[in-house]
């Protein structure tokens, strides 16, 4: 059965017909030159050699090379990483092993973040007259349907729906069992490229592919799929559903309402059976090559709420541990965020507990990097979704890099710290941090100043790494009054001037309400008290890791001003809810040994709550959420406020610095 008679579209292909002649490749011979593929005719099972002339592309003069391949076989994409050696005639070339029913190879090049996708014309070989050559090269470059694929692919190479279907009609016509694996792509063009309703057409097609004898799993998905192209026909929807269940009652549209079912099942006892049962009838392997919107949608949810509700109403976490094969990767690290990561912030379980729960998800998580998971098999490498999986874990790794550290197992430390140091190392203050220690603890101390100077250069450093910086500093004969210089040398660039200039533009100039609050020194502190002064008013709360977290930058700006009388810092505690909380505010600054004039919030009368001045502010400046630094210049004026810590002391501790600065600059002006 040809396109022409399954979507009567004879009138478009007419005035689209094209003479081509193919000999293995699909542009001519001067791409030939670039790349090309030996044997010519290849087939399945096949060892190929892939062959690209680099000298002619953004890639020439490149010291190494890597390809991405992408083959079509069965109707499936499939991704592959390659590595390629240079001949002796300067092409680069690897070698492939063809998977059966091979019907397409494309391959995009790349180094050290250049791609060459080929233009126009792709680099792609066309596997003649194999099933899904001709639909597969159409629909790969068509981005209205092209989902499926990768989309690796230069805009320039993308044609209209009419010329798909021009495909797809060429596919059936050599390959007339392609029908029954092309039909979704096929309706939804036609749908796409008709102005009349195509709802008879539609039902045609389904009625057919029904009537075949048996369909995969992908072919039922799209049975399913295309029933979302029909509107207003409930009956008919109904009817061909009804079909699929009956043919295939552990089929994929069987599957996903029992996922649904599961999802909005409120009993846990009843969840938990139900599930049990839901595996042993849909094996997860039986699906490990289909993946359906609703399994994106609900699966992942439904196997976390089962777990967690396990936790917090039995404390019971033996579903979490017992099934950690079956969990997804996002479960994974969704599990060390909670399991790990947010109790070590919050300081809710000890090292040792956190420990015993990262020693079992961790090692799970690092496994799963080696196996790209089916929401993502068919569109990227096992290199690309390496690189995704530990971007999506970094922040986890860098926890337990933190808990191991605790508990001096400095070995498996520096590991993990060496696993992400390609995305975090300059850039996150806490893995700098970890990482100096490393240096200083194997007495790399030369190694430690410079890569210090390079946190420096990126504003990314601790009061306890700035520490290092200056015994070096001091050890090396220069003195301890030119250090401040020295690291501000060290910033000098036009990345923190831009950062400077655009903190400026963020000043305002409101009046702003008088408080009267109990202070931490003893007595009460009037705002109004303080004109002719730069106050610096820091809300936070003893539960707010984040703000917790940004003390030592407050405490680098503090020191900065310790012997200014005009500038006033205020740590204004507010939003507590037990109700010791006085004695434990003193207890947590006194064991940081933070420098720290602790202003207690009056009490809501709305609410009987400690957050009058907060909700006052919050109202009247509209903002949400602590931490959040205020200035008030020497006139009384709110002049700047933030909400949040973007993570690094010293970045914050010049934040605070550049606009006092800048207000005891003005008021002299």
């Amino acid at each position: 059965m040809r396109l022409f008679n399954v979507f009567k579209i004879i009138p478009v292909f007419a005035l689209l017909l094209i003479s081509l002649a193919f000999t293995g490749n699909l542009w001519g011979q001067d791409q030939e030159e670039v790349f090309s593929v030996e044997p010519r005719f290849p087939k399945g099972g096949d060892l190929v050699t892939l062959s690209y002339d680099a000298s002619q592309t953004p890639l020439k003069n490149r010291d190494s090379l890597t390809a991405v391949v992408y083959t079509y076989a069965d109707f499936q994409w499939n991704v592959k990483d390659l590595n390629l050696e240079q001949t002796n005639d300067n092409k680069w070339q690897g070698q492939l092993k063809l998977e059966p029913g091979i019907a397409l190879i494309n391959c995009v090049f790349y180094a050290k973040g250049t791609f060459d996708r080929g233009g126009a014309n792709t680099y792609s070989w066309m596997i003649n007259n194999a099933p899904g050559s001709y639909s597969g090269w159409g629909i790969m470059r068509n981005p209205n349907i092209n989902e499926d694929f990768p989309q690796q692919l230069d805009s320039l190479s993308f044609i209209e729906d009419p010329v798909t279907l021009m495909w797809l009609n060429n596919e059936i016509r050599d390959n007339p069992s392609s029908r029954s694996h092309i039909f979704y792509p096929g309706l939804r063009l036609l749908q796409r490229t008709k102005a009349e309703d195509q709802t008879g057409r539609i039902k045609e097609e389904l009625n057919y592919i029904l009537s075949l004898p048996a369909l995969d799993l992908k072919q039922q998905y799209d049975v399913q799929r295309s029933l979302e192209l029909i509107s207003r026909n409930e009956t008919y929807v109904d009817s061909v559903e009804n079909a699929l269940l009956s043919k295939y009652p552990d089929g994929v549209l069987a599957r996903d309402r029992a996922i649904k079912k599961l999802f909005r099942e409120a009993d846990l006892d009843k969840r938990v059976k139900a599930y049990n049962v839901f595996l042993k009838q849909f094996p997860e392997e039986k699906f490990e090559d289909i993946n359906t919107t609703t399994e994106e949608l609900y699966y992942d949810k439904l196997y976390r709420s089962i777990a967690y509700t396990y936790i917090v109403e039995n404390k019971d976490y033996s579903f979490v541990f017992d099934n950690l094969k079956s969990a997804s990767y996002t479960n994974l690290v969704d599990y060390a965020w909670h399991l790990v990561s947010i109790p070590y912030t919050n300081e809710s379980m000890s090292p040792d507990s956190l420990q015993v729960f990262a020693e079992r998800i961790f090692p799970e998580i690092e496994s799963r990097e080696q196996e790209v998971p089916k929401a993502y098999r068919g569109k990227l490498s096992p290199n690309q979704w390496k690189a995704m999986a530990l971007k999506a874990a970094a922040s986890e790794y860098l926890t337990y890099a933190k808990i191991l550290h605790q508990q001096r197992e400095y070995k498996c430390e520096a590991y993990y710290l060496d696993k992400i140091a390609a995305l975090l190392k300059y850039e996150n203050t806490e893995y700098n941090a970890l990482y100096t220690q490393l240096l200083v603890r194997e007495n790399k101390m030369d190694e430690a100043v410079s890569f210090i100077a390079g946190c420096l250069r990126h504003n990314n450093a601790s009061p306890e790494m700035l520490q290092v910086l200056k015994e070096e500093y001091l050890k090396s004969g220069k003195e301890v009054s030119g250090f401040d210089e020295y690291v501000a040398s060290l910033k000098t660039g036009a990345e923190n001037q831009k950062e400077k200039e655009a903190l400026l533009t963020q000043l305002i100039k409101k009046p702003i309400e008088d408080f009267s609050l109990e202070s931490s020194y003893g007595g009460m502190v009037n705002l109004k008290d303080q004109l002719g002064k730069i106050v610096v008013i820091d809300m936070w709360a003893t539960w707010c890791a984040p703000c917790k977290k940004a003390m030592p930058g407050m405490k680098m700006a503090v020191d900065h001003y310790a012997d200014d009388t005009n500038v006033k810092f205020y740590f204004l505690d507010t939003q507590e809810y037990v109700k010791d909380y006085k004695t434990k505010t003193v207890s947590f600054i006194e064991e940081k040994e933070y420098p720290f004039e602790v202003l207690y919030d009056a009490v809501n009368p709305e609410n009987g709550k400690p957050e009058m001045v907060y909700t006052k502010y919050a109202k009247a400046f509209q903002f949400s959420g602590i931490p959040q630094k205020m200035i008030i210049d020497q006139d009384g004026y709110l002049r700047w406020r933030s909400t949040g810590y973007e993570g690094s002391p010293s970045a914050l501790a010049d934040e605070i610095k550049t606009l006092v600065d800048y207000l005891k600059a003005e008021s002299k002006s």
